[in-house]
């Protein structure tokens, strides 16, 4: 039963993995269209399109966000690991875990802030450019920090499994979805 649930949500989690990879390339090839055709345009027709600019500015917020999500997950993102190549392995283990928890948390309050800061944005029915609130393309803020808490709190909770329950003291956390 266990081991079916694992790989239940070891399925979901490379899934969400791929669409999210899915998404951001996609966004790179509409941005660098979209900004392409408005060189063009701008250049040769000197015309343009009155919301290329504002556009391609949100896709690097959301590109941005989805590459953070990726970067958490597989633990490929800017860390200072000075003092942890100095520390036992142990204590090793012990600062990253406490050091991912409070990534995880603040990461959370990031996401919870941002929710608010968006729901503002939908009460007041602002718009980016006519036709398009602001709400809808400002809505990756709070879903990045939220999926980017979760990477952090799922990979916690592999490196505790793998460091207690497979009894892999030689492990070294923080080491992602290995």
């Amino acid at each position: 039963m266990a081991d079916a649930l694992l790989k239940f949500f070891k399925f979901i989690d490379l899934a969400f993995a791929r669409v999210i990879e899915a998404l951001v390339v996609v966004m790179l090839i509409a941005m660098m269209s979209l900004v392409a055709t408005q060189v063009i345009l701008r250049n040769f027709f000197d015309s343009g399109i009155a919301w290329a600019d504002v556009a391609s500015r949100n896709m690097v917020l959301w590109v941005a966000f989805f590459g953070a999500m990726l970067a958490t997950r597989n633990r490929e993102h800017i860390a200072i690991d000075a003092l942890m190549r100095v520390i036992p392995r142990i204590a090793r283990n012990s600062v990253r875990i406490g050091i991912d928890a409070l990534a995880c948390f603040i990461s959370f309050l990031l996401a919870r802030a941002s929710y608010f800061f968006v729901l503002s944005e939908w009460q007041s029915a602002s718009e980016l450019f006519p036709g398009m609130p602001a709400w809808i393309v400002q809505a990756i803020i709070p879903f990045g920090f939220a999926m980017i808490s979760l990477e952090y709190a799922i990979g916690i909770g592999l490196d505790i499994w793998r460091i207690v329950m497979e009894g892999r003291l030689g492990y070294v956390a923080g080491r992602g979805r290995q």
